[in-house]
């Protein structure tokens, strides 16, 4: 008879580590780890009768082995795979953006430096990589046919992002622009794509004003600091090298697909909680915390349960995310009396010293809707729009490289069966 006091692999007592056993077999600390859970790259569990978190066995052992077994080696996001590069490992080249030293630069200028004054326009004009061509005319507008218009008014109550990815094949279809692949051409179509979701967002007829001021009569009738705001997280959105958005835009453009396509790609990948959408996560958590006194507590809480706040950390900057504090520095010069900034300057405290956690973008583009009163929703609209700059300069690259990307799985299923069984 089989001795059952042993534990056997299937068991449950071997399934799942603790909080502090999962980051020992990483060779992390608790507050990477945390870091991973706030952006679902791994997986936690709610612990049986008890409000604290698990974390399966199976998943950072197999983590632990494709990073060479060596507990205290910076680990690799949860889920990532050695081979193919998406551990943190290059997977094509790219003129594009540069993170190094816990910074970020748009070919080469950096990017933080770049949102104290420059536009969206002026930073997809240096993300696309042009000296010689001025994309951004007063005549560079999209079609806006009576069909398109009809169209805008009838989804006019849909949410912003569903109502671009709605609009945008009907446009493609009324450009016939978008077919002129030369390097001027796609400048172009870049263009017309950027003002066309800006006036959709907005709800406004396609115009040649900057995208920032456009969103800012939309969302905050002008208000000189929320305009200024509202251009920062545009440009500090614009690009964030290989992401997964920019990788599925780089997949449609290397088919041939036209910008419209590979935008609305970008969009798609770009809305999911784990990516942009992430942001929609942090309004709400901002919004629970509107009516409470003891957000000290409830945060401290939150940590206790494994379970952080969304939006902190950020595994390709261990210092902190550098967008988000210049982002959040620029929101406390001009909202620094601001009861929603107090706010979230108290949950950011609290964060830094009990959690070892700092900000990332999402946190500051919603912390930022929080203090503007924007409408709920608009943190992941301003990071799709600024995204779109980085978006189109990579289907560009891609575009030039005339390859398609087609990358190979390593097969782990059974082992082929030849002759009779």
């Amino acid at each position: 008879m089989a001795d059952k006091s042993k534990k056997g692999p299937g068991t449950p007592e071997n399934l799942y580590l603790s909080a502090r056993e999962a980051a020992a077999e990483l060779g992390v600390s608790l507050a990477t780890l945390y870091a991973y859970v706030s952006r679902d790259l791994i997986r936690s569990e709610p612990v049986p009768d008890s409000r604290a978190k698990r974390y399966r066995a199976e998943d950072i052992r197999k983590l632990r082995a494709r990073r060479g077994g060596s507990p205290g080696e910076t680990a690799l996001p949860p889920g990532a795979k050695a081979g193919f590069g998406l551990g943190g490992q290059p997977v094509l080249e790219s003129a594009i953006t540069l993170i190094s030293d816990g910074k970020l630069y748009y070919r080469g200028a950096d990017a933080t430096s770049l949102a104290e004054n420059a536009s969206l326009e002026q930073v997809a004009t240096l993300l696309w990589g042009l000296s010689d061509i001025q994309p951004f005319t007063r005549d560079e507008l999209p079609p806006w046919t009576p069909k398109l218009e009809a169209l805008a008014a009838e989804l006019r109550t849909m949410p912003r992002i569903e109502r671009c990815l709605a609009l945008l094949p009907v446009a493609a279809l009324e450009d016939a622009a978008v077919y002129n692949m030369t390097e001027r051409g796609l400048a172009a179509t870049g263009a017309r794509l950027l003002r066309l979701v800006a006036a959709i967002v907005a709800g406004e007829t396609p115009g040649p004003a900057p995208v920032h001021e456009m969103l800012s009569r939309a969302m905050t009738y002008g208000d000189r600091p929320g305009t200024e705001l509202i251009r920062a997280a545009l440009v500090l959105s614009a690009d964030h090298e290989l992401n997964a958005s920019a990788f599925t835009v780089r997949c449609v453009a290397g088919t041939g697909s036209n910008l419209y396509a590979a935008m609305q790609a970008g969009i798609c990948a770009a809305q999911g909680p784990k990516h942009g959408g992430l942001t929609t996560r942090v309004e709400s958590f901002l919004f629970d915390l509107a009516n409470r006194q003891d957000i000290e507590d409830a945060v401290i809480q939150r940590l206790r349960e494994n379970d952080p706040p969304p939006g902190f950390g950020h595994w390709l900057y261990p210092d902190g995310d550098p967008r988000a504090k210049c982002l959040l520095d620029m929101l406390a010069r001009s909202h620094g009396d601001d009861a929603v900034f107090q706010r979230v300057e108290r949950v950011r405290r609290v964060m830094a010293e009990a959690g070892g956690l700092h900000p990332n973008i999402d946190f500051a583009i919603a912390a930022t809707g929080g203090v503007l009163h924007l409408p709920r929703g608009a943190a992941l609209t301003l990071f799709v729009l600024g995204r779109m700059a980085g978006w189109i300069g990579h289907a560009m690259e891609q575009y030039r490289s005339g390859q398609m990307i087609r990358p190979r799985a390593r097969y782990v299923g059974e082992t082929p069966r030849t002759g009779l069984q």
